[in-house]
C-alpha cells in the first residue's frame, strides 16, 4: 500500500461577523494484493471424503484518486444569530485491475481444469452539494432552520476477459456497466432552551438552568435511478427507480437535579443510505465459487433510537439505549443459483433489526503517573426477515464488548501506553454468529525540542489474536469460516509541528462529508 494526502485550507475575516474560507483535500492511494486460497469438496454424507480441490489466487491491482473542495462563507453577530453556507464538489476516482487463476484437482492431486479470468472494473463517483444554516435567539432560547441538496453520479463498468494462453479475450456476455444517479433534498427546523428556575448550589444547565429542552424536524426528499446494461446490447433487468419522502423528528430533554449528576432522555429518527459500492451489482471474485456482489434493489434503513443517558462529575456516563431499525442494511451469505458448490456474500434488507444496549465508561487517575480509561457495552441483538424465496432469519445474541487503555507517565518524560479490547460471541450482519475476539497494544512516546517533536514506537495485536471465527446457518446452506490480517504489527512514527501553534484554526465539517462517507466503508 503506498498513499498521500494533502488538505489545503484558508479563511479570511472581514470585519467582525464575515468569514470566507476554502477547504482542498486530495489523497492518492495505489495499493495491491493476492488472496490464496484452498478449498476441498466433498458429499455432505462424508465430509472426509475429499471428491476435489480447487486452488485460486486472487491478485489485485488498484488506484483511487479523491479530491474535493469547499467554498463557505459564515456570518456571525453579537446576539446569537448566524448563517452558513457551503458549496462542495468532490470527485472519487477508482482504477482496479485483478486477476483470477483457478486450478481443480482430483482427490489423487491431478490437474483436471484451470482456468483464469480477468476483470478491469472502474468506477467514477462525482458528489455535488450546497447547503444553507440559520440560527437566530427566540422566546429565551434558540431556533436553527436549513436546508441541502446533494447530487451524486456513479457510474461503474465491469469488463471480464477469458485468459487463454496468456491471451486476454474479452466477454461481452459477462460485461456490464452500471450507473446510479441519486439527488437528495432536505429541510430542518430545530429549537432548543434551558428552563427552570435556579436554586442555589443546584447543578445548572449549559445555560445555567436545570432543564435543556431540544426539539426538532427534518424532511428529506429522495429521487435516485439504477440502471443496468450488458455489453452485448441484450436488455437486462428494470432499472430501479425510487421517489419517496420521510419525516425524521427528535427530541430530548436534560435535567441536572443535583451537583455533579444530570440525565439527558432523547428520541431521534434517521435514514442510513447503503453505501454507493453496495448497491453496484458487479461480482468480486475470491474464487470461482466464493464472491460477493451488490444490490441495486437495496432500501435505506430506517433507525428509530431512545436513549436515557446519566453523568456523574462530568466524566462517569452511563447509557441504555434501545434502536429499532426498519430495513436494516446487512451482509448476508447466500447460496448460488446457478452453482451449488458456490457461496456469496451480498447486501441486503432485513425486514427488521432491534438492538437493546447498556454501557458504562470510566476514567481515572489512579496515581500522578497512572490514567486508565475503560468503556463496556452489553447488547442483545434480534435479527427478523423472511425473503420471496422462502429463507428466514431468525436470530437472537447477547453480546459483550469491553476496552480499556493504561497510561503511564515515565521518567525522563517518556509515556507508556498500553490498551486492549474484547469482544464476544455475537452475530455480524443478518445470519454469521462470530465467536470472541480481541486484541493488546502497546506504544511509548516522547516529545522532543520544546515538544514540537514527537516520537512513538507501538506494537499493535503482540499476540496475534486479532481473528475472526464464525458460522452462518441460512438458505439451505451451512458456512463456516475465519480469518486473520497482519495486525500484529511494529510501527515507529515521527511528528513535527512547525510554524506559528498559537493561531486559531477554524474546525469545521463541510456538505460534502456524510455523502463522501458513502463512496467507501461498511455498513453491515
Amino acid at each position: 500500500w503506498r498513499g498521500g494526502n494533502l488538505k489545503l485550507g484558508t479563511d479570511y475575516r472581514f470585519g467582525d461577523r464575515h468569514t470566507i474560507g476554502v477547504l482542498f483535500n486530495g489523497s492518492l492511494n495505489d495499493n495491491g494484493g493476492e488472496q490464496n486460497s484452498t478449498i476441498e469438496f466433498s458429499p455432505l454424507s462424508n465430509p472426509n471424503a475429499i471428491d476435489s480441490l480447487l486452488q485460486s489466487s486472487s491478485i489485485n491491482d488498484n488506484e483511487q484518486l479523491n479530491l474535493s473542495g469547499n467554498l463557505n462563507y459564515r456570518y456571525d453577530d453579537a446576539e446569537g444569530t448566524t448563517l452558513n453556507l457551503d458549496l462542495d464538489y468532490g470527485a472519487f476516482r477508482n482504477e482496479s485491475l485483478s486477476r483470477l487463476p483457478n486450478q481443480f484437482f482430483g482427490p489423487d492431486g491431478t490437474r483436471r481444469t484451470f482456468v483464469e479470468l480477468s476483470f478491469d472494473t472502474p468506477s467514477d463517483i462525482d458528489i455535488y452539494t450546497a447547503t444553507a444554516d440559520y440560527e437566530q435567539p427566540l422566546l429565551g432560547g434558540k431556533l436553527g432552520t436549513g436546508a441541502k441538496f446533494t447530487k451524486v453520479v456513479s457510474d461503474n463498468d465491469f469488463r471480464q476477459y477469458s485468459v487463454v494462453g496468456g491471451e486476454e479475450r474479452f466477454d461481452a456476455d459477462r460485461s456490464n456497466r452500471f450507473r446510479y444517479d441519486e439527488q437528495v433534498t432536505a429541510a430542518y427546523v430545530t429549537f432548543n432552551r434551558d428552563f427552570g428556575a435556579e436554586r442555589e448550589g443546584g447543578e445548572k444547565g449549559p445555560g445555567g438552568r436545570p432543564f435543556n429542552f431540544t426539539a426538532g424536524l427534518r424532511v428529506e426528499h429522495t429521487d435516485a435511478l439504477g440502471e443496468l446494461s450488458l455489453y452485448n446490447g441484450e436488455a437486462t433487468r428494470a432499472p430501479v427507480d425510487r421517489d419517496y419522502v420521510n419525516f425524521f423528528p427528535n427530541a430530548g430533554i436534560t435535567w441536572a437535579p443535583a451537583p455533579k449528576h444530570s440525565f439527558a432522555l432523547s428520541y431521534g429518527r434517521r435514514i442510513n443510505r447503503p453505501d454507493y459500492g453496495n448497491l453496484n451489482p458487479f461480482l468480486g471474485f475470491a474464487s470461482l465459487v466464493t464472491f460477493e456482489q451488490g444490490n441495486p434493489t437495496l432500501q435505506p434503513e430506517i433507525v428509530n433510537n431512545l436513549e436515557l443517558a446519566h453523568t456523574f462529575a462530568y466524566r462517569y456516563t452511563t447509557k441504555l439505549s434501545v434502536s429499532r431499525t426498519e430495513d436494516q442494511i446487512t451482509r448476508l451469505i447466500r447460496p448460488d443459483d446457478e452453482d451449488p458448490r458456490a457461496t456469496y456474500i451480498t447486501w441486503d434488507n432485513l425486514a427488521e433489526q432491534t438492538v437493546v444496549s447498556l454501557n458504562a465508561s470510566v476514567p481515572a487517575q489512579l496515581s500522578a503517573w497512572w490514567e486508565v480509561y475503560v468503556s463496556a457495552t452489553g447488547s442483545y441483538t434480534d435479527n427478523q426477515a423472511a425473503y420471496p424465496d422462502g429463507s428466514v432469519v431468525d436470530i437472537q445474541a447477547f453480546n459483550f464488548n469491553a476496552f480499556a487503555q493504561n497510561t503511564f507517565t515515565l521518567p525522563a518524560e517518556f509515556k507508556l501506553e498500553l490498551s486492549g479490547f474484547f469482544s464476544g460471541p455475537g452475530v455480524w450482519g443478518g445470519t454469521f454468529e462470530t465467536q470472541a475476539m480481541g486484541a493488546v497494544n502497546v506504544g511509548v512516546q516522547r516529545q522532543f525540542l520544546a515538544d514540537k517533536l514527537k516520537a512513538r514506537l507501538a506494537a499493535d495485536d503482540i499476540f496475534f489474536t486479532n481473528g475472526w471465527r464464525g458460522e452462518s446457518n441460512f438458505a439451505g446452506q451451512y458456512f463456516r469460516g475465519g480469518g486473520n490480517w497482519d495486525s500484529r504489527r511494529v510501527s515507529l512514527s515521527l511528528t513535527y509541528n512547525f510554524g506559528n501553534d498559537k493561531v486559531k484554526v477554524r474546525q469545521r465539517k463541510t456538505g460534502l462529508d456524510e455523502a463522501a462517507g458513502r463512496v467507501g466503508g461498511d455498513n453491515g
